[in-house]
């Protein structure tokens, strides 16, 4: 899987369906639109706090929809895969992220626990 980081992101409709789209850099310089699974969305855009319990949406809530994409996504790295022709993104895990104790100095080199401390 490879990865980049967003540069542009912006909610479109298709339909009358919220599709996320973003403009992702890779590590080659090259730049490719991705969406953002359903899974994703939500994570940045909280269905229940922006619409309770409805299943309709003004149009123009995509105008307070685009600075909120923005913030969440844009310098982030995420994951891209194809699939079929299109092409998706989705943004790291948890599972690699390692805490430390704030007096445990810098990282090693390559985000792995130094010798001697455990991963978690």
């Amino acid at each position: 899987m490879e990865r980049g980081t967003v540069t542009r992101a912006r909610p479109l409709l298709v339909g009358e369906r919220l599709r996320v789209v973003a403009e992702v850099r890779a590590a080659s310089g090259e730049v490719r639109e991705a969406s953002l699974p359903d899974r994703e969305v939500a994570a940045i855009l909280p269905r229940s706090i922006l619409l309770g319990s409805s299943c309709r949406a003004p149009v123009s809530l995509l105008g307070t929809l685009e600075p909120i994409v923005a913030r969440m996504t844009e310098g982030r790295v995420v994951r891209m895969w194809q699939y079929g022709e299109r092409w998706f993104c989705s943004f790291l895990p948890w599972k690699s992220v390692r805490f430390l104790t704030e007096d445990a100095g810098p990282p090693a080199p390559g985000g792995e626990p130094a010798a001697g401390e455990e991963a978690g």
